[in-house]
């Protein structure tokens, strides 16, 4: 099943999907190894609700959370994904430009689509691998993002954020294409 359309209705599946992961985890589970290799399951979550905090800052979203990222990452992502969705559904809020996104001047809605939903996209990956879980996420979204990656050619790499292409087998899923090229290993967590 494809993945919604809209800004909002995306953000919904997609922060779902990682949910769903983060539901998961127990225990030394929050400290298990990533396909990232300078973070543990916890710092995933940590990631991604230190660098989409500012941007809803600037339209007027205040994140506070009750649940430390650090020691209750659970509880940081549930609240955190409810701030998110909210400032997403309200479209004046959606609407709003930022200053410290990864588009500065552009709308929150545009930051979200174009930055926030693709990351937690395909950490929904790296964190289901920290489990030794495989997860298969939406093709087409995949193929999408993987053909904008592969567009931006060098520039790609450029800051550190991704690593060099790793081969992905000849039967590869979209997801798995996906990963590879941005540096991960096709087999993290399942040997």
């Amino acid at each position: 099943m494809a993945l919604p359309q809209g800004t909002a209705d995306r953000f919904r599946a997609v922060a779902e999907g990682f949910t769903a992961q983060v539901a998961g985890i127990t225990g030394d589970g929050w400290d298990a190894q990533t396909p990232c290799t300078e973070w543990r399951a916890r710092d995933l979550v940590g990631h991604i609700i230190s660098w989409a905090t500012p941007a809803l800052e600037d339209v007027g979203v205040t994140v506070e959370l009750s649940g430390d990222k650090n020691s209750d990452p659970a509880g940081a992502w549930r609240e955190f994904t409810a701030v998110a969705q909210a400032a997403v559904d309200d479209p004046a809020t959606a609407d709003a430009p930022v200053t410290r996104g990864p588009i500065p001047g552009q709308s929150l809605a545009r930051n979200v689509a174009g930055f926030l939903i693709p990351d937690i996209f395909m950490h929904t990956w790296d964190l289901a691998r920290s489990q030794g879980r495989d997860v298969e996420l939406d093709p087409d979204f995949a193929e999408k993002n993987l053909a904008g990656f592969i567009a931006l050619g060098d520039k790609l790499r450029v800051g550190g954020s991704f690593g060099a292409p790793v081969e992905a087998p000849a039967d590869a899923t979209s997801t798995v294409r996906l990963m590879a090229y941005i540096g991960r290993d096709p087999r993290f967590g399942l040997d």
